[in-house]
């Protein structure tokens, strides 16, 4: 009896855990809110200048978020961590987002996306990793886990 009583006390207060996380989540990452889009290019292999705009730019608008210069105005970060390499002849990006609140805690990490630069996508790799990343990461799991 005393062991039943221990795991319906540790299941409560998971399920209230989980709860709080997820209502942290959707107030964080609500439209509207600021955000600050931080790129951690690889060192060894990283994505051009252009290329860092084009994800934070993209990425804001697909949150409706409102992209600030500093991480201290934002109401959360967005992490991307992103690589590019050449592949077979053929650059090839990778890119793993997350959301990271004030106090510095992950409320929610990305699989990561990657793409190949090929004739039917104008050999922008970038550019379709941006699209997989927001369709897939961000509609498919980010804004269904915040209840968007």
């Amino acid at each position: 009896m005393k062991a039943l009583k221990s795991i319906l006390v540790f299941a409560l207060g998971l399920v209230c855990t989980l709860a709080l996380a997820q209502s942290s989540l959707k107030e964080t990452v609500a439209a509207g809110n600021k955000v600050y889009v931080q790129i951690t290019n690889d060192l060894e292999h990283p994505i051009p200048a252009d290329e860092i705009e084009d994800v934070s730019r993209e990425f804001a608008a697909a949150g409706e978020w409102v992209r600030v210069s500093e991480a201290s105005e934002a109401d959360f970060i967005l992490d991307v961590k992103a690589r590019k390499k050449m592949v077979f002849n053929s650059p090839r990006t990778w890119l793993t987002p997350s959301v990271i609140d004030k106090d510095g805690n992950v409320l929610w990490e990305g699989d990561t996306y990657k793409a190949d630069a090929t004739m039917f996508n104008g050999y922008r790799a970038t550019n379709t990793c941006i699209r997989k990343v927001i369709e897939k990461g961000f509609q498919n799991n980010l804004f269904k886990k915040a209840g968007r």
